[in-house]
């Protein structure tokens, strides 16, 4: 794996070196301790060093696993792979079904040779990575390495890494953050139909938040109640369902509403940063105006490049592979109505996200003939007794892909562990800015590890169309919301 080092200025000898985790296994995390310093300093403290790290098969991290290396089509099959279906019409059922088929196809023909390494890109090779990472700096201090231990902020997928790291080496426990906690037993299942249980309280803060910044507030959709905020949005759904609408960038194309709901998937996952855009968003496409939506999902822009550069590789297919391995073939959608029926489960938890997220990763898995090792297998799900000190769980109270409810089953997995609930609705606790929670992960991070009394919440010290400050670096800002 890939590592990058940020040192900090006033570092205490006797901490131990911290590792961040992405967010999800496509992100790029020895970017991120770069990107995000100021933002691991304020939660974690000034004292620490941090690490930061791209998993197997992510960045500069090998195996490569583009089944398409190089090629321009990439990202527009990618872009096939990932549109929301639509209830009203069964035809894009079996179309999803069928374009998961050609991927499956097509990326195991491309990693059928006997010495192709992308089985090897998986969760539990990624923990073993860390331990021996661990075991390597303790020797470099002159420590026993068979008694290194990881310290570790792992958020989202990073807490897929966490739990399964503590689940694997117990006693090889320091400090290990988990928040926005994805439920173990659902993710190594293959299924993620827990994931969205929260997902349209989430997304309909979106109306209550607007209504209450004010008729003369920063919400430009405003409107009398919260109630009328939603009829206005449904019917820009109805809208353009029915009537797309044309755009002329840098090539003719049109606007669908598959394009609207595709971005819907990230608004509730940091409210305060992308509902005011999002606002934006609904105001243009009330007048028939889908300049800014068009620009936030790519429509009607294209690159004149003969090959993609690996910087706009897809970010999705180390995604697609990680998770498919991990999930190793247990979740049995070999046939056509098994998808159906799951999908229509996703549509019937989430109104508002369901459609989308049914074009996720499980439908996708479903013919990718790649197994991982049975050295890298991870059976059941994680949890552990005991460990050599105590997990800290992370969750808000609302959170629109990594639900509360994940936090409290998952907490219960690991003896003596704590949940931390962050009072606010957003996807992690860096959604909102909250001096509760960075108090509480810098107690955790010192010497004497200090845990949250049991049933610990924070609240957050900004919230959407109020306040200006989001938990970012100021170059981060523009990443918030799928390119805006």
């Amino acid at each position: 794996m890939r590592f990058n080092r940020y040192a900090a200025a006033a570092a205490i000898a006797s901490l131990p070196t911290t590792f961040a985790s992405p967010l999800q296994q496509r992100q790029y995390n020895t970017s991120m301790v770069n990107d995000f310093d100021d933002l691991l300093i304020a939660t974690i403290g000034p004292s620490h060093n941090f690490v930061g790290f791209d998993p197997r098969g992510v960045n500069n991290s090998g195996p490569d696993l583009s089944c398409f290396p190089g090629e321009e089509g990439t990202s527009r099959f990618y872009t096939d792979l990932t549109v929301p279906i639509d209830v009203t019409n069964k035809k894009s059922y079996a179309e999803m079904y069928q374009n998961a088929a050609a991927f499956g196809d097509f990326c195991t023909k491309a990693h059928s040779a006997a010495n192709d390494t992308a089985k090897y890109a998986n969760t539990v090779a990624v923990v073993n990575d860390l331990r021996y990472y661990t075991e390597l700096l303790a020797k470099s201090k002159g420590q026993d390495p068979t008694k290194s231990q990881l310290w570790s902020y792992g958020a989202s997928y990073g807490s897929v890494l966490g739990t399964t790291y503590a689940a694997l080496f117990p006693d090889r426990v320091g400090r290990v953050v988990v928040d926005g906690i994805v439920d173990g037993e659902d993710y190594y299942q293959g299924k993620w139909a827990n994931s969205i249980e929260q997902a349209d309280e989430a997304f309909r803060y979106f109306f209550q938040a607007c209504y209450d910044a004010g008729k003369d507030g920063n919400c430009t959709f405003w409107d009398k109640s919260p109630k009328a905020i939603e009829e206005r949005f449904q019917a820009i759904l109805e809208d353009l369902a029915e009537n797309p609408i044309p755009v002329a960038f840098d090539i003719p194309a049109i606007v669908t509403v598959s394009d609207l709901k595709l971005l819907m998937v990230g608004v509730p996952y940091n409210p305060v940063s992308t509902f005011g855009i999002f606002a934006n968003v609904l105001t243009g496409l009330e007048k028939r105006d889908a300049t800014l939506l068009a620009q936030a999902t790519g429509v009607g822009s294209r690159t004149d490049e003969c090959k993609i550069v690996p910087d706009a590789l897809p970010d999705g297919e180390p995604r697609q592979f990680i998770a498919c391995n991990d999930a190793n073939h247990r979740f049995n959608l070999s046939t056509y109505d098994a998808w159906v029926e799951h999908a229509n489960n996703l549509v019937n938890t989430s109104q508002y996200l369901g459609e989308a997220w049914a074009s996720g990763t499980s439908v996708n898995c479903r013919k990718l003939a790649i197994t991982p090792p049975k050295s890298q297998v991870f059976d059941g799900y994680p949890g552990a007794n005991t460990t050599s000190n105590p997990l800290l769980f992370i969750s808000t109270a609302v959170d629109p892909v990594t639900p509360l409810s994940a936090a409290q089953k998952m907490v219960k997995r690991f003896g003596g562990a704590r949940l931390l609930v962050q009072e606010n609705v957003g996807h992690t606790s860096t959604s909102a800015v909250s001096e509760c929670t960075y108090g509480v992960l810098q107690r955790y991070f010192s010497d004497k590890l200090e845990l949250p009394e049991e049933g610990r919440r924070c609240k957050v010290d900004n919230a959407p169309f109020e306040d200006a400050r989001v938990p970012l670096p100021a170059k981060m800002r523009k990443r918030s919301l799928p390119g805006l």
